[in-house]
């Protein structure tokens, strides 16, 4: 049955004309040659997720065979041919519902008479027990005769659907014209078409939609199953009021308030005639007073100048409530749920473009669509995303999952199916599946069409709450979804950020655009030291809607910056609102694990991670843990950890990384430079390549090392250590010059900035140019502020070598040797008169490693 050049053959039909055109197909207008009568052909496009959608179409048509009803489109002849079908159909000479009443400008009395054919066709349907489920204008077809003829009675949805004959339905309908039960994923009756009736009905009679005209679909859906619509006689006054009660309880949002059938609907229409003849007929007019988008609106803003006002009155009381929700919660619940992970996709997984963002899309969906579920814990995607490739058994076990959701695009053409297995990790047995076909190009639909297969999928686990709206433009969410692909980009970072202030202009209510926003300004700033990217934040933030203040997308951005900021009374309160806001108690203490290690207070760090590790052993927690411990100088100590990390298939960049950082601060520069040259040089981040260049000054190869440390300061042109280091390199390699010219730069970035790690930079940048006093008043100013770790100790002990001060110098080399620095990282050039002074003999005593370093490779070089 393939398409041929007019006029060819389907069966016995021959096609003469083509009608038009859809997402199920096209129609054509044929003639039967046997019976010599018109007649309509919609031949179906090939279903390539489904071998039985064939069989189900020929079960439908069948039964709707039996339909021989005057306000029903007649199905004569099923054609099957090679796996395709044709629905032979009966042929109506006219329009559309939307076209014929632009056209005809009907009356009241011709509105309401048309209306009682539908509910006609309508009773008939359900009286053999088949319910519509799509019925909308373009499903009514009006004849040159004004009679009134439904079409695509359930063959739309059973031909979109993947399943076998037995499967539980998919949701299928359209946004505009679905019930609040039907949007739901809850089971159907008819009454479920009595409220599509009220969606055309109150069109017909009102010239508008009950639900506005908003281009998201998650906005439609909002209102349809929570928003109360406008009266009818707000956008038409005159309208008479037993059609605007009628009208109210076909669109009541419980089944149970609407009429108990089509018949009812029917002879409440005729009641309507009648009043209509007692007032001299047909003598109303619409004038519209309002429309529906703006009344919704107007309710929207309505009630967020009420929150707000209600907010501005809970100010005072706010951190209260917060510290004792927080201080009622016991502390040894575990948050309650089963820990679900979903499975990252291969990254070669699809073979362009609009498939890849198709598929970020149903992740992003499924994402949200777990993370507020109750009795289910989501793992973080990060952590699902490092484990990509590892068999499943490797995954569930490297996430500790009890659950794992397998999702899976499959395209062909125009069309994707995204299949969702949920699979139990004690028997690795899939005990739930869920599939529907998606559109590419079309990724808001998509979005919102996986939403409501998790609730499918997951019937026992209800929404936490009822969540935030999703007030976002099919066209704005396709741009998020491309920014999010390139947020790794950081050549692009400021591009990208641009791209999405300009998509918060437009929608300010989408929350994953927070998270995204300040994950790329805070990468900016750690890479640039440009405050002016935390400025940026912060404004994005002030402009988030009251209404999504609380999520925890919009919370952790805030805490991201407030963290790198150093405010920690706002950390701490923000963290509060977290361990309430979040389901997942891991998480939460994985983030105060997070915020303790930014404050330097390892000891706590240490303490929270260990409270994530008791509810989940994680590679990433085991990770953290390591991290914690090698920053508090335990380098011995964090290794297990670390190699129970990479043994549970922790073998991602992050985690070579650690271990470069840990084979390096614990004196093996040769195993730091082995394990990043084996790298990808163009995954490693500015700290890799960073610690990569220290390796090679303390092995000294000087001129590796001076090529490196320049590369870094070109990709973090704000921040003054990099230039430090190449100042310090050239003064060893008998280039003075270059070295002042170098320090110079240096401390002219750091002319703006008070903080103590700048003036760290600073009292350095003054030792490199022999202006002693300076540095050693600089360090003083900050020896309150800055933290005793050994970062802070080294730094400190390079400004009083180079000023001369061996006895200073010698305290803090003591003090960071304490704190677990290796003796190798005194090896350097700087660092000689440690090896050759009288006044470091007792050090060299204390620890023999120290100087062993120089000795090897004096040794070597002779």
């Amino acid at each position: 049955m393939t398409s041929e050049q007019l006029p060819f053959h389907i069966g016995r039909y021959q096609v003469t004309r083509r009608l038009g055109s859809g997402g199920m197909g096209v129609v054509y207008l044929a003639t039967d040659d046997r019976l010599h009568r018109q007649v309509a052909i919609k031949q179906l496009l090939k279903n390539p997720t489904s071998d039985s959608a064939h069989l189900r179409i020929r079960k439908e048509a069948l039964l709707l065979a039996q339909l021989n009803h005057a306000n029903i489109v007649q199905i004569y002849d099923v054609v099957e041919e090679r796996n395709d079908v044709a629905l032979v159909m009966e042929y109506v000479n006219g329009s559309s519902l939307d076209s014929w009443q632009r056209e005809r400008d009907p009356g009241l009395r011709q509105k309401i008479q048309l209306l009682k054919q539908i509910c006609s066709g309508l009773a008939r349907a359900h009286s053999i027990g088949i319910i519509h489920r799509d019925l909308k204008a373009d499903n009514i077809l009006i004849d040159d005769s004004n009679i009134a003829k439904i079409t695509d009675f359930g063959i739309a949805k059973n031909w979109r659907e993947h399943s076998d004959l037995t499967r539980e339905q998919h949701i299928a309908g359209s946004w505009g014209a679905m019930s609040p039960e039907q949007a739901l994923g809850k089971p159907l009756d008819n009454r479920c078409d009595l409220f599509a009736l009220g969606v055309l009905a109150y069109r017909l009679l009102c010239g508008q939609g009950p639900f506005g005209d908003n281009e998201s679909p998650f906005v439609i859906v909002d209102r349809v199953v929570n928003i109360a619509h406008p009266p009818a006689n707000r956008l038409n006054p005159e309208l008479p009021a037993p059609l605007v009660q009628l009208l109210d309880r076909l669109l009541a949002k419980d089944p149970a308030g609407r009429p108990l059938n089509a018949t009812a609907v029917a002879a409440e229409l005729d009641a309507a005639l009648l009043a209509l003849d007692d007032n001299g007929g047909d003598a109303f007019s619409p004038t519209v007073t309002v429309t529906a988008e703006d009344y919704h609106r107007r309710r929207q803003r309505s009630g967020d100048r009420r929150r707000a006002l209600l907010g501005a009155l809970a100010v005072g009381c706010t951190a209260l409530l917060v510290a004792a929700a927080v201080a009622l919660w016991p502390e040894t619940d575990s948050g309650g749920g089963r820990y679900i992970a979903v499975v990252a996709p291969h990254r070669d997984a699809f073979d362009n473009r609009e498939e890849q963002l198709l598929a970020s899309s149903m992740l992003s969906a499924i994402k949200q669509g777990l993370s507020n579920r109750q009795g289910l814990l989501l793992v973080p995607y990060t952590e699902s995303r490092q484990q990509r490739g590892q068999s499943l058994r490797e995954q569930a076990r490297a996430l500790n999952a009890d659950l794992l959701l397998h999702p899976s695009l499959n395209c062909e053409t125009a069309h994707c199916e995204a299949s969702l297995e949920l699979i139990d990790t004690r028997n690795f047995a899939v005990t739930a599946s869920r599939s529907a076909v998606l559109e590419l190009g079309e990724p808001l639909d998509s979005r919102a069409r996986v939403l409501q297969q998790l609730t499918y999928l997951f019937p026992h686990n209800p929404p936490r709450g009822p969540g935030a709206g999703f007030d976002v433009s099919a066209a704005d969410y396709q741009r998020y979804l491309e920014l999010y692909e390139q947020r790794d980009d950081d050549v692009r970072a400021a591009e990208t950020m641009r791209a999405m202030e300009t998509l918060q202009a437009n929608n300010p209510g989408f929350p994953p655009y927070y998270r995204l926003y300040s994950e790329l300004a805070i990468d900016l700033y750690d890479n640039t030291r440009n405050a002016a990217a935390l400025a940026r934040l912060e404004r994005f933030l002030q402009r988030v809607p009251y209404e999504i203040n609380d999520h925890p997308a919009v919370l952790e951005a805030r805490l991201e910056l407030t963290i790198t900021r150093d405010d920690a009374d706002r950390a701490e309160a923000l963290l509060q609102q977290l361990k309430v806001t979040l389901p997942d108690r891991a998480s939460y203490y994985a983030q105060l694990a997070s915020y303790y290690d930014y404050r330097d207070n390892y000891p706590e760090a240490l303490a929270a991670i260990d409270r994530a590790l008791a509810r989940r052993t994680s590679a990433v927690y085991l990770r953290q843990k390591a991290l914690y411990l090698s920053r508090s100088g335990q380098m011995d100590a964090a290794k297990p950890y670390l190699l129970q990390a990479m043994e549970l298939g922790d073998s991602n960049m992050e985690a070579l990384s650690l271990l470069a950082a840990n084979e390096l601060d614990s004196g093996r520069p040769g195993e730091t430079i082995r394990l990043l040259n084996s790298a990808d040089v163009e995954q490693l981040s500015v700290l890799n390549t960073y610690n990569l260049c220290l390796a090679y000054y303390i092995e000294e190869q000087l001129e590796r090392a001076q090529q490196c440390m320049a590369g870094v300061a070109e990709r973090a042109p704000k921040d003054a250590d990099p230039l430090l280091y190449q100042a310090e390199i050239a003064r060893a390699q008998q280039q003075p010059e270059r070295a002042r010219a170098l320090a110079r730069r240096a401390l002219a970035l750091t002319d703006d900035r008070d903080n103590w790690s700048a003036q760290l930079m600073r009292a350095r940048a003054y030792a490199e140019l022999g202006q002693a006093d300076l540095a050693i008043e600089t360090l003083l100013r900050i020896r309150r502020s800055a933290p005793d770790d050994l970062y802070t100790n080294y730094a400190r002990a390079q400004v009083y070598i180079a000023t001369g001060d061996q006895l200073s110098a010698k305290a803090h080399i003591r003090k960071t040797l304490e704190q677990g620095v290796s003796p190798t990282w005194f090896d350097t050039e700087r660092f000689a008169a440690v090896c050759a002074g009288d006044g470091f003999a007792d050090l060299r005593s204390e620890y023999p490693a120290l100087c062993a370093g120089r000795a090897e490779t004096r040794i070597a070089r002779k």
